[in-house]
């Protein structure tokens, strides 16, 4: 009996195990510890990873962020109109669920859903793990964002079992970074925020850690921003600045080069992130013609200046629904590859100060050794740390799903929902909750009289949130 922690990453997923007590991010083929998350479909092979995106195949079937298509059973409700006006596949919403079209218009044509795909970085991870192990796998905890709706999550349940994975546990990803920082650092009684920032989500939970128990006290952020939307803005600027030396030649309507200029803005985006102040993006185009746009930091953080808005944005949501001011935090834990960016540190610190944020762990690697830990209590049979009644008290239980591999609970008295953007007055400073079919605001303060309230309010069926 062997299980795992695998982060499954819009951009990059992770397997991790533990080993003389300790998680490790197992090393895949191309000798990193993290796997993009890119599918090929090659006929008659299938390719996952680093394979996938040097395979010599229609690029329309090189497949990504199948994580962000999870769940949707409609296209148009996906909010990132922008970057998929930048996407080399083809999608389209059929039988009510969004998914990619193969070989689209010819006799081969196929419609694969998100998690089709997904499960196919699963079974990569799955193989990466036992050629590691020299064991079989038997069982994995596999993390989801903290936003993550019922229908998403149905659909990356679904994702392990096609993977031919047993789902031992289902974490959300803030708390499997805090179990990762706590197994190193052994925080005392203390509040955290943990801020996950990465290719495809942003996670922001705020947590206590007390007497050892891991009680979360708000939970919020966007399923639908995160390093993708800071790549299609580099991407729609390098090909603006193209556009005026170059007008006479079309780059939008060329997958093969579109995934190029993606991938040459991602190296960009990530050089500027490692403290670089300037960065050529470059592509060949043809004998006679090519692409060089300079990217500097200051160009980065003008170009996602409203992307840095919306996260700080969301931070303060989330204090306010747990009624905590940015002093009251004692540490940020920063995970995800976006929070290598030193603009993003500077906001953060700005908020919280400098000594607060946490950097001891590979933000690349926290959420799957997250995961690891809680698979070995769980192999093993022992206590799972800092988790006691935190995964009912999450807002993973909104519409009585039970999270993890218990199935039989039906403790769903108590749910916590994630913060309503935009509430009206006093409700903006409230707390949320779900009971019996109703949405109740609970505290909020009072503007008049400048005091904390004890008022509660039901959410009227036909009253927008």
């Amino acid at each position: 009996m062997v299980y795992i922690g695998i982060d499954l990453g819009t951009t990059y997923s992770c397997v991790s195990v533990i080993e003389d007590g300790k998680p490790v991010a197992i090393i895949n083929e191309d000798g990193k510890p993290t796997m993009s998350s890119v599918v090929a479909y090659c006929e008659p092979e299938i390719l996952v990873g680093n394979p996938a995106l040097m395979c010599n195949t229609d690029v329309t079937n090189i497949l990504y962020d199948s994580k962000r298509l999870l769940g949707w059973k409609f296209l148009h409700d996906l909010s990132n109109a922008e970057n998929r006006q930048l996407w080399t596949f083809s999608v389209d919403t059929r039988n009510s669920k969004t998914g990619y079209v193969l070989n689209k218009g010819t006799a081969e044509e196929k419609f694969l859903t998100p998690e089709e795909v997904s499960a196919e970085i699963l079974k990569k991870l799955k193989a990466t793990a036992e050629k590691h192990l020299s064991t079989k796998v038997t069982g994995a905890v596999v993390t989801v964002p903290a936003l993550f709706n019922s229908d998403q999550i149905a659909a990356t349940k679904r994702a392990v079992e096609l993977a031919g994975l047993e789902l031992k546990y289902l974490l959300e990803e803030p708390t499997s970074a805090a179990i990762a920082y706590n197994h190193k650092k052994k925080f005392e009684n203390s509040k955290l925020l943990i801020f996950d920032f990465g290719g495809g989500t942003l996670d922001i939970s705020i947590a206590e850690i007390k007497d050892k128990n891991l009680e979360v006290k708000a939970v919020g952020g966007d399923t639908q921003l995160g390093g993708q939307d800071f790549d299609g803005k580099i991407m729609n600027y390098s090909i603006d600045e193209f556009a005026k030396s170059s007008s006479n030649y079309d780059i939008v309507n060329k997958p093969k080069l579109i995934k190029r200029l993606r991938t040459a803005c991602k190296e960009g985006k990530e050089a500027l992130s490692f403290n670089l102040s300037s960065y050529d993006i470059h592509i060949d185009i043809n004998d006679e013609l090519d692409l060089n746009v300079a990217m500097t930091s200051n160009k980065l953080n003008e170009l996602c200046n409203e992307l840095y808005s919306k996260a700080m944005h969301q931070v303060d949501n989330v204090l306010n629904t747990a009624q905590l001011k940015a002093s009251q935090i004692d540490h940020v834990i920063l995970v995800g590859g976006m929070t290598r960016i030193p603009f993003l540190q500077q906001k953060l610190a700005e908020k919280f100060g400098k000594d607060k944020l946490k950097f001891d762990i590979n933000p690349d690697e926290a959420i799957a050794h997250g995961a690891a830990i809680i698979a070995d209590a769980l192999e093993k049979g022992i206590a799972m740390p800092l988790i006691n009644n935190t995964m009912n008290e999450l807002a993973r239980n909104i519409n009585n799903l039970q999270i993890g591999g218990d199935k039989s609970s039906s403790n769903n008295s108590h749910k916590i929902l994630f913060y309503c953007s935009d509430p009206p007055e006093w409700r903006r400073w409230a707390s949320v909750a779900y009971f019996k079919d109703k949405l109740y605001y609970l505290g909020g303060y009072d503007r008049k009289t400048r005091k904390d309230t004890n008022r509660a309010n039901v959410r009227r069926s036909n009253e927008s949130p």
